[in-house]
Formats: C-alpha cells, structure tokens, sequence
C-alpha cells in the first residue's frame, strides 16, 4: 500500500470503491431497456441465455483469485513477488478457461437452442478470457482504490457507448453479447497499461507449472465456498418455480435484487479492506474495518426494511406489492450478513479459506434442507425466511469460532504466565 495507513484513508477508499460499483450500475439500468427495444423480447431471452451461461464461466475461473490473489500481492513487497503473483494467478486462471471453453463448446454443439449461436458463444469465451486478465485485485492490493473505481466506471461507460452506437436490430445479436462482456476486458487492457508501462509496478515474467499449480491450490477452497452460495442463491428461485405461483417467485426475486445489489457494493468494499486486515499489525484499524463494515450493512438492511412499503409500489408498482414483506425480510437478512461477512473477512485475512469453505458449505445444506418446506408454507415469504435462518446459522458458526479461538488464546497465554511466574520464583530461590 502506498503511504503511511489511517482509518480516514480506510474511510475514503471505502467511499471511493462503493461509488465506483455504484457508478457501475448505471450500465445494467441503461442497456437492459434499450436491449429490449431493439432486439425485441425473444432476442434479449436469447441474449440473457448466452449471457447466463458464459456467466457461469466467469464464476469458475475466478475460482477464489479475487481473495487469495488479493492477499498474496497485499503481502508482497518488491516488484519481483507482485509480478510472481500476477502471472501466476492470470495463468491459473487461463488454465481453468480452457477447461470451461472445452465443456460449453461440446454443449453449445449439442443443445439445439446453443447451437445456432455457436458464434457468439465463442466470441463471449474470448472475452471472458481477456476478463479473466484483469488484474483489480492487484490495483486493490496496491492501494490504488481511485484507480480501481475509475477503471470500474470508465470500462463501462465505453462498453455502453459501443452498445449503443452499434446494435441496431435483432442481427447485432453478437454484438449485443459482446458488449455485455467487454467491460472486464477493457478494464484488463488499462490495469495492465498503468501496471507494466506507466507505473512498473509489475512486469511480465516465466511462470512455472509448480506455481500455477500453487495458485490453484491456494484458491480451492474459497473456490468451494463460492459454489455454496452460489447454490444457496438458487435454491430459492428453482424451489419457489417448482412449487409456488409465478408471482411469488417475481415478489422473491425483485427482493433479492434489492439485497444483491447492496451485497454487490459492499463485496467490493470488504475485499478492498482485505490488506489491511491481512496485514495484521494494527489492531486499531482491524476494529475500524470490523466496526465500519457492520454498521454500513446494519444501515443498508434498515433502510431495507424499513423503506420496502414505499419504494416497492413506487419502483415495481402497485402489482408488486407481494414484494414488500420479503424486502422487509431481505433487510432483516442483510443485517446479520454484516456479522457473517466481517467473520469471513477475518477468517480470510488469516489464510483460513478451509474454514470458510466448512462453515458456508453447512450453511448450504441448512438452507437447502429448509427451503422447499419454507416455501410450500408460505411462498416468497418462506423463502425470504429460509435465508435469514441460514444467514444465522452462518453468523452463529462463526461466532462460535471466534471464541474458540479466543478462549484457547487465553487459555494459552494463562499458562505462558504461569510458567513465566514458577521460572521467576526458582531464580529467587537460586534453584
């Protein structure tokens, strides 16, 4: 990190990362109506398929980088271990794309409705590559946080306007898909123009087949963790589509997206405080992140909460009102989410990523184990309910954890002083 810590700077970066993702938004608000307009409901389907498969590429070969690479470059101090860790990671991450790229081509030729759009799978694979260059991790590791948010935002505001000047009908389908993915890959050429040619922050170096391996290895279990959540996240959806009315599951979703989208801000700025917790040296500021963190996810869910009966009328409509109480809900939810995550990024700081992995990977069978009879009793609602017991389960998990651990310190430093105490009173007797 450059320059001397405080808790202001802790502040701004904070501010600074959560109006990046902010700013980001604006590009999903944007292209979704236009995408509609132009290329008509059962183009954009088509469009939203492609794109939710490739999403699940980008899932994968992220595989955990976003945090073990982020704590790997944070800890690094000279050019030679920064430049280490980035071609490693950027290769591991290369490696696991072409495993991806050889399971959607066999499925692209086999299911009849990928089969057509052969082409703009492969030109999304290719860009999901060049997205899985870019390095924001080590923009974030470095203490580059304005960077980090004005590379985030300028991406996207080029994306759009690419969007919008070149897809015109239901031909520029390709293009459609192209655009959606280009942000990360344009974020990839700037980071890697400021770190190689501008900065010499990092350079170009021979990886070998250990290191990656390592890399791989490293990330596994965050890998795993990821998966869990993923599979939580669509546990309520496929079970609210399998046995409630459609409309339920449109009342859950619109307050999930209300949920994800505080998550997704918030994510941002938890692992841009993963340096200086990984750091570990100033307990201070561990409390200041620690503190920051919970109060901003206390005040998101209670706005959530509190703010569900006007908004949701007001921004979905009077049909949406089914929507209120599991927005209600969500808030509820994200509030305990706040204890959860800055656990998590504790745990993560101190290369416990097994943990992490054991601890999301019960809260994933409790919730899927609750979810379908959440839902046969009370629809959307359930659901909602279902995920603020796992968020408990989780919280709870960790906490016991944290004072597991605490106590066996205690108990550990009891005995150093006892042992201390019994060695000074056998120097006082001359034994």
């Amino acid at each position: 990190m450059n320059g001397p810590d405080s808790r202001r700077r802790a502040g701004t970066d904070a501010v600074t990362i959560a109006l990046g993702y902010l700013t980001s938004f604006a590009y999903p608000l944007v292209s979704l109506p236009f995408l509609a307009r132009v290329l008509g409901v059962a183009d954009l389907g088509v469009v939203m398929l492609l794109l939710a498969v490739l999403q699940v590429v980008i899932h994968v070969t992220d595989f955990g980088f976003s945090i073990s690479a982020l704590r790997r470059a944070s800890l690094a101090r000279t050019v030679a271990e920064r430049s280490q860790v980035l071609m490693e990671t950027v290769w591991a991450k290369t490696v696991i794309w072409l495993v991806c790229t050889v399971v959607m081509i066999a499925v692209t030729l086999v299911v009849p409705g990928l089969h057509e759009h052969a082409g703009a799978m492969m030109l999304g694979l290719l860009l999901v590559l060049a997205g899985a260059w870019y390095p924001g991790w080590m923009l974030q590791a470095m203490g580059r946080m304005l960077t980090f948010a004005l590379v985030m935002s300028l991406s996207r505001i080029i994306a759009l306007g690419g969007l919008l000047l070149t897809v015109r009908d239901p031909a520029h389908m390709d293009l459609a898909v192209a655009w959606q993915l280009a942000p990360q890959a344009l974020a990839a050429v700037i980071a890697w123009w400021l770190l190689v040619r501008v900065w010499g922050s990092a350079r170009v170096v021979r990886v070998t087949r250990l290191g990656v391996t390592t890399a791989l290895r490293d990330s596994a279990p965050l890998f795993v963790s990821n998966a869990t959540v993923v599979v939580t996240a669509s546990t309520s959806s496929l079970a609210l589509g399998a046995f409630a009315a459609p409309s339920q599951v449109a009342f859950f979703g619109a307050a999930e997206r209300f949920g994800n989208a505080v998550r997704g801000v918030m994510r941002g700025v938890v692992d841009a405080m993963l340096p200086r917790m990984a750091a570990g040296n100033v307990a201070g500021m561990r409390r200041f992140v620690s503190l920051g963190v919970v109060a901003a996810y206390g005040t998101a869910g209670a706005c959530l909460a509190i703010g569900a009966g006007w908004v949701i009328p007001w921004y979905l409509g009077a049909d949406m009102v089914g929507a209120i109480w599991p927005t209600r809900l969500v808030g509820v939810m994200i509030i305990i989410a706040g204890i959860t995550t800055v656990l998590t990024l504790h745990a993560n700081a101190e290369h416990r990523y097994g943990l992490v992995a054991r601890l999301t990977a019960i809260g994933a069978v409790v919730h899927v184990a609750l979810c379908i009879p959440a839902v046969l009793w009370a629809g959307a609602v359930g659901a909602t309910l279902a995920l603020i017991v796992t968020e408990t389960v989780m919280a709870t998990l960790f906490l016991h954890d944290l004072l597991r651990r605490r106590s066996a310190g205690a108990r550990g430093a009891q005995a150093g002083a006892d042992a201390h105490g019994r060695r000074a009173r056998r120097v006082d007797l001359g034994i």
